[in-house]
């Protein structure tokens, strides 16, 4: 008997940081009615739904936690979230992992991803560095174990960015179909390879997802029926030679946010597919375990799956919009503030920290699990090892941490992925700025005069906004009284 068809479907679950970088809480968003805010509501509709989804069968109504079937991520500070406030769904997403591991030899559905959803290309090596490192680290924290694979954030890649996701141990990442040049056997079909990308001594394996599928799921009919959608999937791996894979890879809202029925239809079309025998589902770590890389992959530029321009919407007016009444000429002068802000920060932390801690850099690197593990055992080991055995030392150390966080936090990618910084993704990178700046004001004189200099030549294309130093006063304002 030929060896069966493979079948993969990944799903990238996502949300920008909307907590208040102050408090930890989530302020009124009126357009999430009738939930208190988007996060809620999204919990509610999404990341809850799937952790028992609801398939009917005739008279049978079948309950599974999809997490369990599903190759995916969870943004670290979206699970950050989850674990306070949607514990049902934080639950479900550790189960699916370790059961899936249980199921497959070891290896969980689960992949890590850079920790604050920032574009790497267009970051400088040691912020690649530190946003791959912490969402590594976040990652063992939540799932306790180091992962396989990453997803890029919104699939945007080059040579460099591969070149320190495989510097770090990872094994591979997913990239969509249109985005590089794949060579060998496989090139031709829409199989996922994997295909193998090498840089110097280093060498990462690709998996390509299905550009035709995946879209038809995320923007088509692919979730009215599931039972029509795993008829499709069969179909398509069925094409394939013996042992090919096919993978599918939408964001993980689709499934229930962004398709009222998704986690329902997701869930009758994996139960479908789990009885056959010519096609089997598996996650990508169990695959590339039996299946090496069987072709070649070149990028030759920064591209990402959602810019027919490289990456270019997160630093230019390319055209991408979804109103074409809009300039993103604010593009580029936000993100340089942005980046000024960040830029500070890091210069705050190399300025001030090697008085507390020798090895400063790699202080930072393990520093995340500090801010996000409460564990005073895990706070202890690591001052410990890293020689901060004065108490005011930690807490200033700790906080320097957060600085940096936030510095990172304000390159967050959403802000610049919409037609306008005045919504709720720029507001949300605005107030990290915020939070950045007063962080490195207790070490040196404040830099926000200039960045309000820089921000006031920034124009809203909505009036309501005004300039980008308007808005970001009012934030800082609006904050100040929610902590009265």
């Amino acid at each position: 008997m030929s060896e069966p068809r493979y079948v993969i479907i990944h799903g990238h679950f996502y949300q920008p940081p909307r907590e208040s970088p102050w408090t930890g809480l989530i302020g009124p968003e009126s357009g999430a009615a009738p939930f208190p805010n988007w996060n809620e509501r999204i919990l509610s509709e999404c990341y809850t739904a799937n952790a028992h989804a609801h398939a009917m069968e005739g008279s049978v109504v079948h309950v599974r936690n999809n997490y369990e079937a599903l190759n995916f991520d969870f943004a670290p500070t979206l699970a950050g979230w989850l674990e306070t406030h949607g514990k049902a769904a934080y639950r479900a997403m550790k189960r699916g992992d370790s059961l899936s591991a249980e199921h497959h030899g070891g290896h969980g559905n689960a992949i890590a991803q850079p920790y604050s959803h920032s574009i790497l290309p267009l970051l400088p090596s040691r912020d690649r560095e530190l946003q791959i490192a912490w969402g590594i680290e976040d990652f063992v924290y939540r799932f306790g174990r180091k992962p396989a694979g990453m997803w890029l954030p919104e699939c945007a890649a080059d040579d460099d960015t591969l070149a320190s996701v495989a510097a770090a141990g990872l094994k591979f990442v997913i990239l969509a179909a249109d985005q590089a040049r794949w060579h060998g056997a496989e090139a031709e079909s829409r199989s996922a390879g994997p295909f193998l990308w090498r840089g110097g001594d280093l060498n990462l394996a690709v998996f390509r997802s299905d550009r035709e599928l995946s879209g038809t799921i995320s923007f088509g009919e692919g979730l009215v029926d599931g039972a029509r959608l795993a008829e499709w999937i069969a179909a398509t791996a069925l094409s394939f030679e013996p042992g090919a894979a096919l993978v599918i890879a939408t964001d993980g809202e689709t499934f229930g946010h962004h398709n009222k029925h998704g986690a329902a239809e997701l869930a009758r079309a994996l139960i479908l597919l789990e009885r056959r025998d010519d096609v089997v589902l598996t996650n990508c770590a169990e695959y590339l375990a039996h299946h090496p890389a069987r072709g070649s992959f070149e990028i030759p530029i920064a591209t990402s799956w959602s810019c027919p321009h490289g990456v270019e919407r997160w630093r230019s007016d390319c055209g991408c919009r979804l109103d074409t009444n809009t300039s993103q000429e604010w593009r580029e002068p936000f993100r340089l503030a942005m980046e000024f802000v960040k830029n500070h920060a890091e210069a705050i932390y190399d300025r001030f920290a090697p008085a507390i801690v020798k090895e400063h850099h790699a202080a930072l690197l393990d520093g995340i699990r500090v801010l996000i593990d409460s564990n005073l055992a895990v706070h202890d080991e690591f001052f410990n090892r890293f020689k901060v055995l004065n108490e005011s030392n930690r807490e200033t150390l700790l906080r320097m941490f957060e600085m940096i966080r936030a510095g990172q936090a304000s390159l967050t990618s959403c802000a610049w992925f919409f037609d306008d910084f005045g919504g709720h993704e720029g507001r949300v990178v605005l107030r990290w700025a915020a939070r950045a700046v007063e962080l490195a004001a207790e070490h040196s004189a404040s830099i926000e005069s200039e960045l309000l200099e820089r921000l006031r030549e920034i124009n809203s294309s909505g009036r309501e906004n005004g300039n980008a130093a308007t808005l970001y006063l009012s934030l800082k304002t609006r904050e100040a009284r929610g902590r009265v």
